[in-house]
């Protein structure tokens, strides 16, 4: 029976598998999201209890003075000279009304963008709001999918160096990027179809992510993939299969684990 054992235990192959590492580029929010009804309700009680608790700034004393002196002028009562002086100055009602005039011609830039209104998804100036996550597409087999640029580890090599590899092969070296860490945030592991492992004898590929984010500069065309897009993370559920998805969104900022 142990003679038995142990023979299968031999003729049974060492499973390999390929290790790859995956990196995660985001690009940050350049501006902040629009407050919801909740958050602009909460802010003006805020504001509302600030005003009240307040001391009066320089600006209202100084309209106090202005009104009366002017209370003064018009009962006939003499003034002092210093009181003469500063109403020859502009008064804080002329300041304020200065202030609105201004404020009446001034206009906000707008929150949505040219990329916005063509839908550039290969532009970094669009969701200037929102996280934008580099996705590349690339041939596994017969078939083209969208994954997070990823690649072979080399020998000799840590995961971070190899990281750092497939960032200059998929977006070359005309981008500044700042990797979050040396140890991986991320795994996902996929087995190759049955007849590429019958012939390498290896059963598929663990891919070990990096989270790095975008400084400066912007993808160039690459020959490891055939497409790129910055997408949003809700963007990515329609564009990355979803036993991949599953395990990329608990790492991904601003994302609900349980959607």
């Amino acid at each position: 029976m142990l003679k038995n054992f142990y023979s299968r235990m031999h003729s049974t192959k060492q499973v390999k598998w390929d290790i790859m590492a995956g990196l995660c580029l985001q690009r940050k929010p350049i501006i902040t999201k629009s407050l919801t009804e909740t958050e602009v309700n909460f802010q003006n009680f805020l504001q509302e209890i600030e005003f009240e608790k307040s001391l009066k700034s320089d600006h209202e004393l100084r309209h106090e003075k202005d009104v009366k002196r002017m209370e003064k002028l018009k009962s006939g009562k003499v003034i002092d000279f210093d009181d003469m002086d500063q109403a020859s100055n502009q008064s804080a009602q002329d300041y304020v009304d200065k202030n609105k005039e201004e404020l009446l011609n001034f206009k906000f830039a707008s929150r949505s963008t040219k990329a916005d209104e063509i839908n550039d998804i290969k532009s970094l100036k669009r969701k200037l709001d929102d996280n934008l996550v580099l996705i590349v597409k690339q041939k596994f087999g017969h078939d083209d999918f969208w994954v997070l640029p990823q690649g072979l580890w080399n020998d000799g090599e840590t995961l971070r160096e190899t990281a750092e590899r497939i960032l200059r092969e998929s977006c070359g070296n005309k981008i500044n990027v700042s990797f979050y860490g040396n140890a991986p945030c991320g795994f996902y592991k996929y087995k190759y179809p049955k007849q590429k492992r019958e012939q390498s004898n290896v059963e598929g590929a663990k891919i070990f992510f990096f989270k790095a984010k975008l400084l400066d500069g912007n993808v160039e065309q690459k020959d490891t993939w055939t497409d790129y897009e910055w997408s949003t993370v809700p963007e990515l559920n329609k564009k990355l299969i979803q036993p991949y998805m599953k395990n990329v969104k608990l790492f991904l900022s601003n994302y609900n684990v349980n959607t």
